[in-house]
């Protein structure tokens, strides 16, 4: 998963503000709106940095997850707009979310809330490309991680 720490938050920071831009725009949503992600994520920075950087790195992998859905011209388009700014390409990007599943199935577990909500967004699209021996195990390895979480945070 991408580690955001305190000297590459605004490199993120950039990275998010360009792929909000670019989905405010497809959606047709004012990118400035108080309810946007990047005044959000302003408020957590008043707030307290370590929460703008846990923010930060949630609503970058829910947004990385969620690009597997635009057609591949939009996709292009973003990517180009990325690679324009020297950030990295949209396949490097999501290749740490893309290949977490394989990950997950090889070691028979989910190490962090990170992980465990990657999974979560694998075994709710019903759509992703996993076969449905994979999709069983890793709903079974998503029931033992939920398990063993609320049992060690109940104590």
């Amino acid at each position: 998963m991408i580690k955001i720490n305190k000297s590459n938050y605004e490199f993120y920071k950039e990275i998010f503000k360009v792929i909000w831009e670019f989905e405010a725009k497809d959606r047709k949503i004012d990118p400035n709106a108080d309810f946007s992600p990047l005044n959000v994520l302003e408020s957590w920075e008043k707030e307290s940095d370590a929460l703008a950087r846990k923010g930060l790195r949630e609503g970058l992998r829910d947004s990385l997850t969620g690009l597997k859905h635009l057609p591949i011209g939009l996709r292009a388009e973003l990517n180009r707009n990325l690679t324009s700014k020297n950030f990295p390409s949209i396949n490097v990007l999501t290749s740490q979310v893309r290949n977490l599943p394989k990950k997950v199935l090889k070691k028979g577990k989910i190490k962090n809330l990170d992980e465990y909500y990657v999974i979560k967004e694998v075994l709710d699209d019903m759509e992703y490309e996993i076969t449905e021996l994979e999709r069983n195990e890793l709903s079974k390895i998503f029931a033992e991680f939920e398990k063993n979480y609320k049992d060690k945070n109940d104590s």
